[in-house]
């Protein structure tokens, strides 16, 4: 799966990526402090002033997002917390964990050198515009103070204590360290942040029918991303408890059914995905495990092609594949997974294909366990 954004480099082993969603909100903060902020509080400056400081007030904001999710990765690797790559989107950041801390202490540092890296920021910031005041043009102490006081705001909204935000997630790891129930603190603080999600909803309507349309649908989708998000997290604790200590190999497809690298796209698409109606088959060539074709691949081909074009040459070949052993957690292999955007990976022992295993037999089997409460 390739993933939608840009990539900004790599910093410590961390990618840094930029999505392209990232683009609206950017869009949207300039917009709002050129035709609103700079004009309303600082009569001085003219229309093209207020354009270019607002530029240069974003992209102050927005490094100092990266920054923050910056402080949560750096504590994460003190703590022997992988961290795969950080994403600044339109809500914001994410430092993407390859898998979740496993003591409540290491959660909790993690979850607070985010604020703490904000709460610095901010100071510094408002320092800089109480010192430099008397000395510099009223953009620029406008642009310090603004700064400034976003990233203190961010800190209290990123305090509130409900899941995902940083607060919720320090609040689990007290929760997870004083009852040693790690589902039961998630869902705590799960429902908390779905609380808070309908909060923002609600804020986001009155704010429309108030008559400032476009902060009031910024706080709805604020709110329906935190209320997914929160979600989704108590889901992950739960596949993370239901998965604890099962093997790859007790939830795999077993002998799957395979294909020849020479075969015609044509054959392929009426002989096997119509037939088996599978999205993706591995690709076998004397017995040899050379590569995986999926239906995605086959769709990027002109139909008129497929006739002429071999599975040779749009598989995804061994190499550039992500593999798992029989005896890996399925846990872990969820997460290797979502890191490669990935909805399925080969099983291999002694380099030989045994099996597949693919989100959706993950999926199937923690809700069977759920619904047999095993």
């Amino acid at each position: 799966m390739q993933k939608q954004g840009l990539s900004l480099g790599n910093y410590k082993g961390i990618r840094v990526n930029l999505d392209y969603s990232w683009f609206i909100m950017f869009t949207l903060v300039v917009y709002m402090l050129a035709n609103y902020f700079f004009p309303h509080n600082f009569v001085e400056i003219s229309g093209s002033e207020a354009w270019i400081l607002s530029i240069v007030a974003a992209l102050l904001f927005f490094i100092s997002i990266l920054l923050h999710e910056f402080a949560h990765a750096l504590a994460a690797r003190n703590r022997n917390v992988e961290i795969s790559e950080i994403v600044l989107f339109i809500f914001g950041g994410l430092a993407k964990m390859k898998k979740e801390p496993e003591r409540a202490r290491d959660e909790f540092v993690i979850a607070g050198a985010g604020p703490l890296c904000s709460f610095v920021l901010g100071l510094l910031f408002l320092g800089a515009a109480l010192v430099l005041e008397p000395v510099v043009r009223e953009g620029v102490y406008g642009v310090l103070w603004y700064i400034g006081y976003l990233n203190i705001l961010l800190v209290v909204f990123n305090l509130v204590p409900g899941f995902p935000l940083d607060g919720g997630r320090m609040m689990r790891a007290a929760l997870w360290h004083y009852t040693g129930n790690l589902r039961k603190s998630t869902r705590i603080v799960s429902n908390l942040g779905q609380i808070f999600a309908f909060f923002l909803m609600f804020t986001g309507l009155l704010v429309v029918f108030g008559g400032s349309i476009v902060v009031g649908v910024v706080w709805i989708f604020v709110g329906m991303f935190l209320l997914q998000s929160a979600k989704s997290g108590y889901y992950m604790v739960a596949m993370r408890e239901g998965l604890s200590g099962i093997p790859v190999n007790k939830i795999m497809t077993t002998n799957p059914s395979t294909v020849h690298p020479d075969i015609s796209l044509r054959n392929l698409v009426n002989e096997f995905f119509f037939k088996n109606r599978f999205s993706c088959f591995p690709v076998m060539k004397q017995n040899e495990f050379v590569g995986l074709v999926e239906i995605n691949q086959v769709k990027a081909v002109d139909r008129e092609q497929w006739e002429f074009t071999r599975v040779s040459d749009i598989m995804t070949p061994r190499e550039a594949l992500r593999t798992a052993s029989p005896d890996t957690d399925a846990y872990d292999v969820l997460m290797q997974m979502i890191d490669a955007g990935s909805g399925r990976l080969p099983v291999l022992e002694n380099g030989e294909l045994i099996g597949i295993i693919s989100r959706k037999d993950i999926m199937q089997f923690v809700e069977f366990r759920e619904t047999l409460g095993a």
